[in-house]
């Protein structure tokens, strides 16, 4: 006990970590899906007041088209992010439960959570192939120059890789014509 309060990693301070990584998870999801409802509003608003897209609504259309449409458009690319980054969360923790929590500190799975899931469909998938190349060149680094057994961590890679993801999808990869093939 009296080693881990100077080591600052205590279960406490790890307990309230873990935790407050927990509740910026969940508030970023609420963040995120509520924009998204904005922006369906906003697109009925825009379609509702034009002369030929009030057509795309009832009670020309079926009220299914618009929720298809803003499903497709707003929504399905962070619900497949949302299960990556859930599917991420519980194989970490199942994982680093079977190696004696080896791999990951307790709050790293919410910081990979938390970037699976902002990085957005198909930016998950650059993140994912990303953060892997991050861990086998850090692997290789660490491996190769360490003199006592050092735990690999990526705890501070997380969300800057998923920074550079956002950005480099946004101003590059989005103008790529295979881009458009891994839309939904």
């Amino acid at each position: 006990m009296g080693a881990s309060a100077f080591s600052g990693r205590s279960s406490l301070a790890i307990n309230n970590k873990s935790l407050f990584f927990r509740r910026i998870f969940i508030f970023s999801v609420i963040f995120i899906f509520g924009y998204l409802i904005y922006l369906s509003y906003q697109q009925y608003q825009n379609w509702s007041q034009g002369e030929i897209s009030k057509f795309f609504l009832s009670p020309h259309q079926s009220i299914s088209y618009f929720i298809f449409y803003v499903g497709t458009r707003f929504f399905a690319p962070y619900l497949l992010s949302l299960l990556a980054a859930v599917l991420f969360i519980f194989a970490a923790k199942k994982y680093n439960q079977k190696y004696e929590e080896r791999f990951f500190y307790p709050e790293e799975y919410w910081f990979g959570g938390v970037s699976i899931f902002l990085a957005s469909y198909p930016g998950t998938l650059f993140y994912i192939v990303f953060i892997l190349a991050i861990a086998v060149v850090l692997s290789l680094i660490v491996g190769r120059w360490s003199l006592i057994g050092e735990r690999l961590s990526l705890y501070y890679f997380w969300p800057v890789a998923a920074i550079f993801t956002i950005l480099i999808t946004e101003f590059w990869l989005k103008t790529l014509p295979w881009w458009g093939l891994l839309k939904i």
